[in-house]
């Protein structure tokens, strides 16, 4: 059942009342058109284009991974598309996108971790087990490890490198690094910790009563699904059949996790109620927060919170600190993930903080609103760790952006974004700005919280201050018309002396005209000498329909093209015209199709490939229907049909690529002969994504090869949550009587974390299998002890281990080995059996002896197998 728990507090948090909530639900009207469908099929459409800033190289492909909502909850809908790049189909490390859209569909704006181009050789000259052992030698101690996978790093023209994820200490601290090791030297090429360390404020909220939500009598959170909070030790959460938490002490662990869930749900209904994102990870769930660390900080670990103490052993789990933490769970969980350079994740966690204080609006002596960070738990016996107001004032953290700030260590490295953050909310009045302007006043900090968090869900895995800049600023003019809100923001970053950048937008009252640019098909092939064309089309973005200049550039020798008409007003569209000639050599050309209208300029990528000489046999391939649609862990099927065009018949093997994430694609036949038909089967999983997915059908023959498009549609349904498991070791020998343990890991692969429990069958006579503890949340670990006893009998097993989750089931073997039964503990001898035949020379145990046969033998006789005369006795074993 679940209940809301009120918590009344004296000096610390003290007795509880409980108050049963309740409520009624009303069902919406549903929509005439899915606004997420729309903006994600506007962007996949600029994202196949290479719009702008999506610019790619001919064997690079954006793959989308999620759309998260912002704008103004409730007033306006903003879209924010992100994408994983990949190149010849692996992974780009540093490749991620992001496409920002209206409720309508209109692309307002494009940006990239890097701009394509990439020229990498894919074929790895060390294997995947030197990649780990390398990645393994970062960390102190390795309490995990998760695989490599061959990626490419987008730095230059690329890096192949492998990934791996190992987990432990390093330096004494909790770490969660990502390795990326050169595949080709085994030099490590970058380190990358999900581990982000933080401090907060004290524990004490108010005032009385404080009311949290529980469920079934403990810390956990039912009705915000992910969010509870455990016991450091155990990993369990706190019960009690009173269903009231909390001593009233400082340094009682129920009480903290009193704090984290007061804390945790107030940032929850702030997020939602001011910024319009649904739970911690956007998706509707929270996190683990464990309190118990024995240490003087907190951390986000990548996948849970942990919460420290001060050196007065009082846990830190209030307002900055839980809001903080959350804040480094957020920025992991937006597009780009956590920031990389210096000061943008310690900051993002303090404007988190500030904000959940805000929301909240406890009263004196409670934690009020303000801009300080630790200021009641006293961390270390100094008051206030960090002053967003005026960061060095408190701990001498500089207030201004400079050349060194990417160098210096995080926490000080927040200093200028925090003080960027306050004067956008507040204004200088009571801060010193770095060039001597004034700011009169500032937007507000709910406002200031918008902008922050809507720039974030333009982040890409290469931030910086200065793209942070030109983030904050878009999301300003995308959210307010009246350019109110950009003055101030522009103001507040000159303010702190991060320049201004090429590339950042201006912003007038007046709406500015612009257009946007998309080609289809993207990409064309002909054989030297031929000709082929594609559609321009241009739509109106903001202001009124307008004049569009269109041209191409970057056409090879041989390849002319040209655009008709090769000017069009906004809203309509022209032809591309490509021809080639005989001279031009087989290859892929990327074609840029610009267009300028007015300010501004946008362009899209047209991919060409020219095959070679027209072959004496040839074909043509064409699929039946060219589209289907289906819901995440559907199927679809085609024909795929071949003719012969000229001279004879030949092999054809069918092959399919550009499949979204979870999806495969199935011939049958797989080959066929020029002429014939396969059928075509394509599988989704619960994690495809939704979307329109132009999937290519290639048929390669001895003389020819053809391609045709298929496009699949994938309903709207959001993706499922996913784990992974598996056994460390995976195998174990006992004698009969004795017992084994290994660790049964989880990963969380999709979605967000969910409860996970286990059981195992599979198991011998005897034998017991105890897991501690029962369940987990996916990210956690469990240990498997396996008991036998002197009954069960000697053998192999293979022990199933079953691991169920809410939304999906999956499964991990172990090998066990019992030894001794019969054997006396003879070894891996097998147990002498009556029903066995034995030749010459078999070795076996009975009675606690080993035994060797001289001849042919079955049959039993007392104390020794077999006869006497056959078996030889080695001795006791």
């Amino acid at each position: 059942m679940k209940r809301r728990i009120g918590i009344y507090l004296t000096a610390c948090l003290a007795a509880l009342s409980v108050q049963v909530a309740g409520g009624s639900s009303q069902a919406a009207p549903a929509p005439a058109a899915d606004p997420v469908a729309v903006a994600a099929a506007a962007a996949d459409r600029a994202a196949a284009s290479g719009l702008d800033a999506l610019a790619k190289g001919p064997d690079e492909q954006f793959q989308r991974r999620a759309v998260h909502k912002g704008g103004v909850p409730g007033r306006k809908d903003l879209y924010y598309v992100a994408y994983e790049r990949t190149y010849k189909g692996l992974p780009v490390v540093g490749g991620d996108a992001v496409v920002a859209t209206d409720a309508a569909g209109k692309v307002l704006d494009t940006v990239a971790a890097n701009e394509g181009g990439l020229a990498v050789d894919v074929r790895p000259r060390i294997d995947k087990d030197r990649a780990v052992a390398i990645a393994r030698s970062q960390l102190s101690t390795v309490d995990n490890v998760e695989g490599a996978t061959l990626s490419v790093l987008a730095r230059g023209h690329g890096k192949l490198v492998y990934e791996t994820v190992v987990t432990g200490t390093r330096n004494g601290e909790p770490s969660r690094l990502h390795v990326f090791v050169d595949a080709r030297t085994g030099v490590v090429e970058d380190l990358v910790d999900d581990v982000r360390a933080g401090t907060g404020t004290s524990e004490w909220n108010g005032p009385n009563p404080l009311t949290i939500d529980t469920s079934n009598n403990s810390t956990v959170d039912d009705t915000r699904p992910g969010l509870r909070c455990v016991d450091y030790s155990t990993n369990q959460p706190f019960t009690k059949s009173s269903n009231s938490f909390g001593n009233g002490q400082a340094t009682s662990k129920e009480t903290g996790c009193v704090d984290v869930l007061w804390s945790t749900q107030k940032q929850w209904d702030m997020l939602k109620n001011w910024l319009g994102r649904n739970g911690i990870d956007g998706n509707g769930r929270g996190v683990t927060v464990k309190v118990g660390l024995n240490a003087v900080n907190a951390y986000w670990t990548g996948q849970q919170i942990e919460i420290g103490h001060n050196n007065a052993n009082q846990w830190i789990a209030s307002m900055d600190v839980v809001g903080h933490e959350h804040g480094h769970a957020i920025d992991q969980y937006t597009p780009g993930g956590a920031g990389r350079e210096a000061g943008l994740g310690e900051a993002t966690g303090d404007i988190f903080g500030a904000l959940t204080e805000a929301y909240a609006n406890e009263p004196s002596p409670w934690d009020t609103p303000d801009y300080l960070v630790g200021e009641s738990v006293n961390l270390v016996g100094r008051g206030p760790i960090r002053n967003m107001a005026n960061p060095q004032a408190v701990s001498g953290h500089p207030n201004c952006w400079s050349s060194a700030i990417p160098g210096t260590e995080v926490h000080a490295a927040a200093g200028p974004l925090n003080h960027w953050f306050y004067l956008l909310a507040e204004g200088s009045k009571n801060s010193p700005t770095c060039d001597g302007s004034t700011i009169p006043a500032g937007i507000g900090i709910q406002a200031a919280g918008r902008v922050y968090y809507n720039a974030m869900l333009l982040k890409t895995s290469s931030m910086t201050h200065f793209k942070y800049r030109v983030a904050t600023l878009t999301a300003a003019k995308n959210l307010d018309p009246t350019c109110k809100q950009y003055n101030v923001v522009k103001a507040a970053w000159n303010a702190i002396s991060v320049p201004a950048q090429s590339g950042e937008p201006s912003c007038t009252s007046v709406p500015v005209d612009d257009f946007s640019l998309a080609l289809n098909p993207a990409s064309g092939t002909v054989q030297a000498g031929g000709s082929t064309t594609a559609t321009v089309n241009t739509s109106t973005v903001a202001g009124n329909p307008h004049t569009v200049a269109l041209t191409a550039s970057g056409q090879p020798a041989g390849v002319s093209v040209s655009i008709t008409p090769s000017s069009v007003t906004s809203g309509q569209s022209a032809t591309l015209n490509v021809s080639t000639t005989a001279s031009v050599a087989p290859g892929t050309y990327p074609i840029t199709v610009k267009g300028v209208g007015g300010a501004n300029t946008h362009s899209v990528t047209y991919t060409l490939i020219v095959g070679g000489q027209p072959p004496t046999n040839d074909f043509a391939l064409a699929v039946s229907p060219d589209s289907g649609t289906v819901q995440p862990g559907g199927t679809t099927t085609t024909t795929v049909a071949t003719t012969v065009t000229s001279g004879q018949s030949q092999k054809v093997t069918l092959t399919a690529t550009g499949l979204p994430a979870g999806a495969t694609a199935t011939f049958d036949p797989a080959t066929v002969a020029a002429g014939e038909s396969a059928k075509l089967t394509i599988a989704t999983s619960a994690s495809t994504p939704a979307g329109e997915h132009r999937i290519t059908v290639t048929g390669r023959g001895a003389d020819a090869t053809h391609s045709a498009t298929y496009t699949l549609t994938v309903g709207g349904q959001p993706p499922t949550n996913d784990f992974a498991v598996t056994l460390t070791p995976t195998s174990g020998t006992v004698q009969a009587g004795g017992s084994t343990t290994t660790t049964v890991g989880t990963t969380t692969t999709a979605g967000s974390p969910q409860k996970v429990s286990f059981t195992a069958t599979g198991l011998p006579t005897g034998a017991t299998a105890t897991f501690t503890p029962q369940s987990v949340e996916s990210g956690e670990s469990s240990t498997l002890t396996l008991a036998t006893t002197s009954a069960t009998p000697q053998g192999t097993y293979t022990i199933t281990v079953t691991a169920t989750g809410a939304d999906t089931t999956h499964t991990a073997t172990y090998t066990l080995t019992v030894q001794g039964n019969g054997g006396g503990g003879c070894g891996t001898l097998p147990a002498w059996n009556a029903t066995t035949s034995y030749v010459p020379n078999d070795e076996v145990s009975h009675n606690s002896h080993k035994w060797k046969s001289t001849w042919y033998s079955t049959g039993a006789e007392p104390g020794a197998p077999g006869s006497w005369a056959v078996w030889q006795d080695l001795g006791a074993c």
